[in-house]
């Protein structure tokens, strides 16, 4: 459902909310902790930058740290920021023609589908998956 880029995004996103706040992390110790590629998770941390969800500094002592306290970024708000809306408006097949109007065989289940997980996802905060978590990024 979520692309590779989202699900790095959200490992290294819980990962910071679990830190100290406004302790600056390198990315490289990012993606060492939570066993991601570095290259990668920079290009994934420079669209959490723009989307305003963390905060990047150069230099020594430099790094990223969460710009939102944890409980007021939502998971869809992660999502958005790495992959944009497309899954919670594109038909299920990848049809371009269907529509209300000119709807394919999955519409209708779809719309609802979809509402739900989205409505889900924007309730569902960064806090209330970093207090479930387990710590996952030890086990590979």
């Amino acid at each position: 459902m979520i692309s590779n880029a989202c699900a790095y995004a959200l490992q290294a996103m819980i990962y910071l909310a679990a830190q100290v706040p406004n302790a600056f992390v390198a990315v490289d110790t990012v993606a060492r902790e939570v066993h991601l590629p570095p290259a990668f998770l920079r290009k994934v941390m420079q669209k959490l930058v723009q989307a305003g969800l963390v905060v990047a500094m150069r230099g020594a002592g430099g790094g990223v740290c969460l710009a939102i306290d944890s409980k007021r970024v939502s998971v869809y708000d992660i999502i958005l920021a790495i992959d944009g809306n497309k899954r919670f408006v594109q038909c299920m097949l990848h049809l371009k023609g269907c529509s209300v109007e000119k709807p394919c065989p999955f519409h209708a289940e779809w719309t609802v589908q979809r509402t739900a997980i989205q409505q889900q996802l924007q309730a569902l905060s960064l806090h209330d998956i970093t207090q479930t978590a387990t710590i996952f990024y030890l086990d590979i």
